[in-house]
């Protein structure tokens, strides 16, 4: 079966954010927890993805016995924390979710993956591909509807976009060798990690990838930013669309998860020897988020920089500025 692949675009540059006092209104918050539902039987969830806005989507289940991952573990969307969906099977697997709350992710027919998308009540649609692949996938989609995965054979795996501006159509992409996607921002940006055979890459809007400069792991893109951990330890990184280093940050940095709508970073790093999440503007803490629990893991940031999505306790959490 093919290795999971990544590809697509990135962008032309840093982009210039705009001047303002978004780091001041960040530390004026006080966060307020909320605690996401889970669906009957489920005493644990995973975040996989967030939109943003509404729509996220993980995996519920249960304690496990001696370890290791959740028991009975089923995809599952939430709508503004409440159960919006829940599979009975174990496909298919959801691996995104944009603003308009478009899924997609795959399925399996005849022991090989076939990427699709998902409605609110389960229901799959196949997204076209070549017979001659042993199998392909989705992994991303942006606000746009434009979706990315990977498709090929063990011995050439491919990145495949499914751009929404041609419905029903598919294009492959140049790809260094077998990556894991990550993100794709609104302008059809990518970034995916790098396995044992090539380092992490970002693809532009020209189509072509780049590898990181100083190498890392990406793990969010948004207008041609990037935002993840270097190849050090304690330290996170932000690199433009064409993969030149903008700048690391330090002082106990852990992870950058996620970039808001003003272009501010929310992550995690450790305070002396807890974690806590944080958040970040042009480099500098912009609000260290004292109010959240230390246990609480960021994994997303709203467009409005006013909601903290991640797990505490395991279970999914978000945190409202008040």
């Amino acid at each position: 079966m093919l290795a999971t692949v990544l590809g697509t675009v990135a962008g032309l540059g840093l982009v210039t954010l705009p001047a303002g006092p978004a780091g001041a209104a960040a530390a004026a918050c006080t966060w307020q927890k909320s605690v996401w539902d889970l669906p009957a039987g489920s005493d644990q969830g995973t975040i996989d993805a967030y939109a943003g806005e509404r729509w996220a989507i993980g995996v519920s289940g249960n304690r496990p016995w001696l370890g290791g991952g959740l028991s009975n573990p089923h995809a599952t969307l939430w709508d503004n924390g409440k159960v919006a969906l829940r599979l009975d099977g174990d496909v298919p697997h959801l691996r995104d979710v944009n603003a308009s709350g478009l899924i997609v992710g795959d399925t399996v027919v005849n022991d090989e993956f076939v990427a699709v998308t998902v409605d609110h009540d389960g229901t799959t649609h196949t997204l076209p591909g070549d017979p001659a692949w042993d199998g392909y996938d989705a992994w991303a989609v942006n606000d746009r509807g434009d979706i990315v995965g990977w498709g090929g054979t063990d011995l050439k795996p491919q990145i495949v976009v499914w751009p929404a501006s041609a419905p029903a159509t598919y294009r492959v992409l140049p790809a260094p060798g077998v990556m894991h996607i990550q993100d794709m921002d609104n302008q059809g940006r990518i970034i995916a990690q790098g396995t044992y055979n090539v380092g992490s890459v970002v693809w532009d809007t020209d189509g072509q990838w780049r590898e990181l400069e100083s190498g890392g792991a990406p793990y969010a893109i948004r207008d041609g930013r990037v935002v993840g951990s270097p190849d050090s330890v304690n330290t996170v990184a932000e690199w433009t669309a064409r993969g030149a280093l903008v700048r690391t940050i330090g002082d106990g940095a852990i992870s950058a998860m996620a970039i808001g709508g003003n272009g501010t970073v929310g992550g995690n790093r450790f305070v002396g020897s807890q974690r806590h999440a944080v958040l970040w503007r042009d480099g500098v803490v912009s609000d260290p988020l004292t109010t959240v629990a230390a246990g609480f893991a960021l994994q997303g940031l709203s467009n409005d920089e006013k909601t903290l999505v991640g797990i505490e306790a395991k279970r999914p959490t978000e945190y409202r500025c008040s």
